[in-house]
């Protein structure tokens, strides 16, 4: 397997998972991730991360969605902005067609300015799907609002007011996707961390073979030196499917 394509296609899952509220079916996830001829450990590691991070396999219309929440770790003045969102005009459907109908017609700015406010509720759903990667949701909503923006301002290069949605909805998850995944430190952590839970899985094979038992988070630290915290947090970005160790 090469690791550029797999973070790659990985990527992928996620962002096509992002699109579908969180939910990856196994077709798509196979047709994805399938080229990369990952092995059968590697795809139980990749599944448990996947889990880890919000990602669900399935489709989301099958059953019951559940919305997900935002926490404090999502920045501490994101609860000031949802308030000030809540005093946005409120515009009628045909309203909104219309603004749409402008915008792409006669690039009118009115309508965008509609388009804009009417848009920055999507914003945030969308970054409800995120809340489970590394950055703030307000950090996310910031991107997303320039995403929106900008698809707002290139409603006119569209051919139909059908398309409107769509589009912006792209360029919002694109921004939130460039926000994450061009983060360097972010890049680098899911590398170390795909390396780390594959060498603790490893090690704990190894150690359950050779006393012929699973073994404790503890025994495999004080085996291999590796911190209890990190084998912890190994086997819960695996989804506790690390070979001969207890979850």
């Amino acid at each position: 397997m090469v690791e550029k394509e797999y973070r790659e296609a990985l990527e992928k899952v996620i962002r096509r998972a992002h699109e579908n509220h969180n939910h990856i079916t196994e077709e798509l996830y196979g047709e994805i991730l399938g080229p990369v001829g990952m092995k059968d450990r590697e795809d139980e590691l990749t599944r448990g991360y996947l889990d880890s991070i919000g990602i669900r396999f399935g489709d989301a219309g099958a059953g019951e969605y559940h919305e997900p929440e935002f926490t404090e770790k999502d920045g501490k003045y994101l609860h000031i902005y949802l308030e000030e969102l809540k005093g946005l005009p409120v515009y009628t459907d045909e309203q909104i067609r219309e603004a749409k109908q402008k915008a792409v017609k006669d690039d009118d700015e009115e309508a965008q300015n509609i388009l804009m406010n009417h848009y920055l509720k999507d914003v945030v759903d969308i970054a409800k799907l995120y809340i489970y990667q590394s950055l703030p949701a307000e950090d996310l909503i910031g991107e997303g609002n320039i995403g929106m923006m900008t698809a707002v301002k290139a409603l006119a290069t569209l051919d139909s007011i059908d398309e409107v949605d769509g589009f912006v909805g792209k360029l919002i998850m694109d921004a939130m996707d460039r926000a994450i995944y061009e983060d360097t430190d972010i890049r680098q952590q899911l590398d170390e961390m795909l390396v780390q839970i594959n060498d603790i899985n490893d090690k704990a094979r190894e150690m359950s073979e050779s006393v012929k038992r699973p073994v404790t988070a503890s025994e495999l630290s004080e085996e291999t030196g590796i911190p209890v915290g990190e084998i912890k947090e190994a086997l819960r970005l695996s989804g506790g499917q690390i070979e001969g160790l207890i979850p």
